[in-house]
């Protein structure tokens, strides 16, 4: 498959997701999905994914990745930034990876519906040794980003609606409210697509991540 035969899925994806109105959640899919690697490889080291309606937490390495940013962007805005990596990775000859990460940087934007905020878009270089940090232009950047630990849910079928998102981010944080004693979220929360269009949409993978870090211990406590 061409290098550009393997990307106009994702870019396909990402037009649809920003399209995708508030709805009911699906019912649970008996279909059974396409691998996590079906339509691109995984990055380098980073792990499978989580199975449908399963929390975990999981461990992510360190990676690079190119970003675009976007402002007063919505939950379901998965197409503002596409085109600025399509572009960028092409350009670069950088290869199409799984998943493309949107991670949601405005304080409470999934939790209010028809909140704007900063959104930002990634693209995963196969490897951290792959090209080199630093800006591209006036639209991306390609970020070098440390080992991080998440936890997961896990998804599948059609794109995910705001209302979606907004349940998924609400039980994982009842699920670290019930492992306080464990697990502290650290950062906010993101969305990975495995998957592209060319994939029938009961097929498709997703998940949604919030980064914890290990709770403190209490004083004179043994880890």
């Amino acid at each position: 498959m061409s290098h550009l035969a393997l990307l106009l899925p994702f870019a396909l994806l990402a037009a649809s997701a920003s399209a995708q109105t508030e709805g009911p959640k699906p019912a649970a899919s008996k279909v059974k999905p396409r691998p996590a690697d079906g339509d691109a490889p995984l990055a380098e080291g980073f792990p499978g994914s989580t199975e449908p309606g399963k929390i975990e937490v999981k461990e992510y390495p360190a990676y690079r990745s190119a970003v675009a940013r976007a402002d007063g962007a919505t939950v379901s805005s998965g197409d503002l930034m596409f085109f600025a990596l399509f572009n960028h990775i092409q350009s670069n000859k950088v290869e199409m990876t799984a998943p493309v990460i949107n991670t949601f940087r405005t304080p409470r934007m999934i939790e209010t519906p028809g909140a704007r905020g900063e959104v930002a878009m990634e693209f995963v270089y196969r490897s951290p040794r792959q090209g080199k940090s630093g800006p591209d232009g006036s639209k991306v950047e390609v970020v070098d980003h440390p080992a991080q630990s998440f936890v997961c849910l896990g998804f599948q079928g059609g794109n995910l609606s705001a209302d979606q998102m907004r349940d998924a981010v609400a039980a994982l944080r009842k699920w670290l409210d019930a492992h306080k004693g464990e697990w502290v979220e650290d950062g906010p929360p993101r969305r990975l697509g495995y998957h592209g269009p060319m994939t029938p949409a009961a097929q498709r993978l997703w998940e949604v991540q919030i980064p914890v870090k290990k709770a403190k211990q209490p004083a004179g406590s043994s880890s």
